[in-house]
Formats: C-alpha cells, sequence, structure tokens
C-alpha cells in the first residue's frame, strides 16, 4: 500500500475507514550515537582552533629592545614608552620580562619592553 492508500470495500454507514500511513524515519540507536560522537568532536575540533588562534594572537608580541641611557630609570622609560598608562603596570613587566630582581638598570644595559 503507498502512504495514503485506502482500502476501497463498500464502506458502509459507521464503519471506519483504516488508513495506513508509512512511517518516514525511525531512529537509529547506532547510527544516532555516532552521529553525535561525530557532532561533540566537530564542535570541539572547533572549539580548540578558535581556542589556540586566540591565544596565539593574545601572546607578547616581539619585545622592542632599547639601550639605557644616562640618568633613565624604568620609572622615565615607563613613561616615555607608555604615555597614557599607569607606569607601575609596565615597570613591573620590563623587571620580568628582563629578570630583573630590582629596579637597578645601568648606562647601555638592553632592556626588552613588552
Amino acid at each position: 500500500m503507498s502512504t495514503t492508500e485506502m482500502r476501497t470495500s463498500e464502506p458502509r454507514l459507521g464503519t471506519v475507514i483504516n488508513v495506513r500511513l508509512k512511517k518516514r524515519w525511525r531512529w537509529n540507536p547506532r547510527k544516532g550515537i555516532t552521529n553525535l560522537a561525530l557532532l561533540l568532536f566537530l564542535f570541539f575540533f572547533i572549539f580548540m582552533a578558535f581556542y589556540y588562534s586566540a591565544a596565539k594572537s593574545q601572546g607578547q608580541a616581539w619585545a622592542r629592545e632599547i639601550m639605557v641611557e644616562r640618568g633613565d630609570t624604568l620609572w622615565q622609560i615607563a613613561l616615555r614608552y607608555y604615555p597614557h598608562t599607569d607606569p607601575r603596570k609596565p615597570v613591573a613587566a620590563i623587571k620580568d620580562l628582563n629578570n630583573l630582581k630590582t629596579s637597578m638598570i645601568y648606562t647601555g644595559q638592553k632592556l626588552r619592553l613588552p
């Protein structure tokens, strides 16, 4: 029988005509679990791609290198190269980047700036 085929035996008053509808979609558990696993793997792969590309772009850029001149301090260097920020943050970043334990710098010393 097709999807909407009816039995044609003289319908009488008060009888119910049987209509058989074909099932068009069935859930297959094996395919469903496989498809779900593939979908999760795809989402995981896309998430990791975005995560690693974002992590690369947020990493520190190539540091510029400067030569310390006579009379320079970390505070003055921070004010000169980062004028629109609080100087304490660049000073701490310069110390971390150059592995300085104290704020003492010397004339002719090369410092990397973040």
